[in-house]
């Protein structure tokens, strides 16, 4: 099936300036999020990840195309949550991206029993998020070795691209 949703676009929303992506369409249709998560599984194996790697996303919207994803690939997820989720032994770093800053934190037993992983978000905008997480499991001796988006935001490439945190990063974009 060819991938032709086209998502909605909020205008300033959460704030002026802001253009939201509304993935919730998307959700609604069945055959449509089937597909993209069909996408998503094809290019993890395309990519020729190795074997004993996790996917690992982050709270809320990455949760619901990682855990679909994990589950047909047969791969363990790993969840990456807002402080005071985790309730065994936490993790945590400090996500800042273009909407805020805020704590987050991981099961360190489970970022423990892994040492590569696939990150799985919706929206890939300035890439801040994604910045911090792999900075984070750098940290820890981890190694993110393929980001996977739904969507990116055309107009923020630039500064993805010049982000140094996000060098040599294999990025993937569904849509």
């Amino acid at each position: 099936m060819t991938l032709n949703f086209k998502l909605n676009i909020i205008k300033d929303y959460p704030k002026p300036g802001i253009n939201f992506i509304d993935i919730n369409p998307l959700l609604a249709n069945p055959v449509q999020f089937g597909a993209v998560i069909d996408t998503f599984c094809t290019a993890i194996k395309n990519a020729g990840v190795p074997a004993k790697t996790a996917i690992i996303a982050p709270e809320a919207r990455g949760f619901i195309f990682a855990a679909p994803v994990a589950h047909a690939l047969g791969l363990p997820l790993v969840l990456l949550r807002k402080q005071g989720k985790i309730p065994h032994k936490p993790y945590p770093f400090r996500i800042t991206n273009e909407y805020t800053s805020y704590n987050m934190e991981v099961d360190s037993d489970l970022l423990d029993n892994f040492s590569q992983f696939i990150y799985i978000d919706d929206i890939l905008a300035t890439g801040q998020t994604l910045a911090s997480a792999r900075n984070a499991l750098q940290a820890k001796g981890k190694e993110i070795v393929l980001s996977i988006h739904l969507t990116d935001v055309a107009d923020l490439k630039q500064m993805r691209d010049n982000n140094p945190a996000l060098a040599g990063l294999p990025i993937e974009v569904i849509l």
